[in-house]
């Protein structure tokens, strides 16, 4: 009979319901941060790009798809010569090339296809930069190595100021972008000190096809950048001179420690 049925069906559905109260994680899809990831800052993005642009942008994150970063296979060991604390493992199918611009300290990091990058660089200058200035040009450097001639289209973009210590403060502004079948990160931070008359200028670009943006993400740009940002000892060291913040009295300033 369609009731007897029916009232069977019912008994069915109320009994997977219980169960499922009962072991709910194991009626839930599970967390996978690569693919479920949101963004606490941008809608516009998810998994492994969410969690890169939050950590870009000074937000902690957990949930790095595969834990903590590491090169899987190394093809070689960059020393920056004139700044030798500049000092990373890089992965197999990678060259690293010393910044050549006159003045700036740093290293494009070339995958051989010329279809990724990884790039540091930095500057203490006299000359008053915008941050708005150089995410411009490091923009237009970065479309002419790969070639680009299409249209730029902004996904996400964050600007602001931090002040670090009395007269000193760190002016910040980076985006996420694509074009021409890319997507690219690319971050600038300016920090002026009262009575110096000079600014550091930092920049960071990541860039690769957009399909390969993760897998770069997780085993090309994230695995240095947790090599520049962690000692061996595994001591934080935010500017990257070589002293722990917990002994540094400029943690933010590699011009002084």
């Amino acid at each position: 009979m369609k009731i007897y049925k029916d009232f069977y069906d019912l008994v069915i559905i109320l009994f997977f319901s219980f169960i499922c109260g009962f072991f709910l994680a194991g009626c839930k899809k599970a967390y996978n941060p690569a693919t479920d990831a949101k963004s606490q800052i941008c809608n516009q993005v998810k998994g492994t790009e969410a969690v890169y642009w939050d950590l870009m942008n000074g937000i902690p994150r957990t949930d790095i798809p595969g834990g903590l970063p590491i090169v899987a296979s190394i093809g070689g060991t960059y020393t920056n010569s004139s700044f030798p604390l500049l000092t990373f493992n890089y992965p197999t199918g990678y060259t690293a090339y010393t910044d050549p611009n006159s003045g700036w300290i740093g290293v494009n990091l070339e995958r051989n296809d010329k279809k990724s990058i990884w790039r540091y660089t930095s500057l203490f200058t006299s000359t008053a930069y915008t941050t708005q200035f150089v995410i411009t040009t490091e923009v237009d450097n970065l479309r002419a190595f790969l070639g680009s001639t299409g249209a730029v289209t902004t996904v996400c973009s964050e600007q602001g100021t931090l002040p670090r210590a009395t007269g000193i403060t760190t002016y910040g502004q980076s985006v996420y972008i694509t074009f021409d079948g890319f997507s690219a990160v690319v971050q600038v931070s300016i920090t002026t000190e009262t009575g110096l008359n000079s600014e550091q200028v930092n920049v960071t670009v990541t860039a690769a096809p957009t399909g390969e943006f993760a897998n770069e993400i997780l085993h090309t740009y994230l695995p240095i950048d947790y090599q520049m940002l962690y000692k061996s000892d595994g001591e934080l060291d935010s500017d990257g001179d070589g002293y722990p913040d917990s002994i540094d009295a400029f943690p933010f300033d590699a011009s002084q420690h």
